[in-house]
């Protein structure tokens, strides 16, 4: 296993763009909790290339809305050392639905990113730990469908 990183900033963030405040309200607090999970098991460098694996939340609602649903828009920054995917959430996904449903939808997906992301890294010949990524990511797993 790699070494923990040793700045602050976490290595697979997962920021977020809510198109309302109901939405942020019913998808804000499992967000936050799976980034804490990600900081706490998957804050380990996976990629020597990459500083940052970077999923981007995007939630429809009144306000913005995307109107996508799942992974789109995957870059990758060979300059800047980052890798990021963009993660549509309809109205539909959260409106109305139980919590269980969104922690399941979250997860789902943010694994399905990081899937995509170690693909391209591996098609642009980079090296990916994908052992020590999957490993730990399965403790968020448990961690996080659990509750």
């Amino acid at each position: 296993m790699e070494d923990l990183k040793q700045d602050n900033v976490p290595y697979i963030t997962f920021s977020s763009q809510m198109g309302d405040e109901n939405a942020a309200r019913a998808v804000q607090p499992h967000l936050i909790e799976l980034r804490t999970l990600l900081r706490k098991y998957c804050n380990n460098t996976y990629c020597k290339e990459v500083d940052e694996f970077a999923p981007v939340l995007r939630v429809d609602g009144d306000g913005w809305y995307w109107e996508f649903e799942g992974c789109e828009k995957l870059r990758l920054s060979k300059k800047y050392r980052y890798i990021t995917i963009d993660i549509g959430m309809p109205r539909s996904k959260w409106e109305n639905v139980e919590p269980k449903g969104i922690k399941s939808y979250l997860f789902i997906h943010l694994k399905n990113a990081l899937d995509l992301m170690t693909r391209r890294l591996k098609k642009e010949k980079y090296i990916v730990n994908e052992g020590d990524l999957w490993s730990d990511f399965k403790k968020v797993e448990e961690e996080f469908l659990e509750t």
